[in-house]
């Protein structure tokens, strides 16, 4: 999955001793399959770590990755540059923009949510994911973090993520929540 040269290991260990214990590594992507994606690395305390990211086991720390950006991060290096005379990590993420061709409808649809869906959501701590397209054009998609088991969902579902995409894909024919919702302390309503 994510490769890290042994430099760059010692490299981390080292900058993760001067932090507070329990500190980690998370990658983050930001806008994942399009053509403004981009991806970095910051540190991210135990407390803030949710049943949301994957976590990645090396020898003297745990990188953590959101689920669904590990598809965007598969074959992706870390390696320790020197620039000038400092040092720096440089990340490179082979499959962080666009993964298909524009003209496909999965990718078309994902950029939508991303561009369209997703901002408003975030706002309350949510994400909306596609999930897949089945072969009767049926739309699969699965809310995370304040969406799950929120008691607006439903709402949320027809009148603006189910209208959108549907007014925007006539290819479509409908849309499926397949969340197992359950409401936590991350629901926003």
């Amino acid at each position: 999955m994510i490769k890290i040269s042994k430099n760059a290991q010692e490299y981390i260990s080292r900058l993760l001793s001067k932090k507070e214990f329990n500190t980690h590594i998370k990658i983050f992507v930001n806008n994942p399959g399009t053509e403004k994606a981009s991806c970095g690395i910051e540190y991210i305390y135990h407390k803030d770590i949710t049943n949301l990211e994957k976590k990645i086991k090396f020898n003297n720390f745990n990188v953590y990755i959101k689920k669904n950006d590990l598809k965007y991060l598969k074959k992706s290096k870390i390696k320790l540059i020197k620039k000038n005379f400092n040092f720096e990590l440089m990340l490179r993420s082979p499959y962080i923009g666009v993964i298909k061709k524009i003209s496909d409808l999965e990718q078309k649809i994902l950029y939508f949510i991303e561009v369209n869906i997703n901002p408003f959501l975030i706002s309350h701590g949510g994400k909306l994911i596609l999930k897949k397209i089945n072969k009767k054009k049926e739309v699969l998609i699965e809310f995370q973090g304040g969406c799950n088991g929120c008691s607006m969902v439903s709402s949320t579902l027809k009148n603006m993520v189910e209208k959108r995409l549907l007014n925007n894909f006539n290819e479509i024919s409908k849309v499926i929540d397949i969340t197992l919702h359950k409401p936590n302390i991350f629901s926003y309503y």
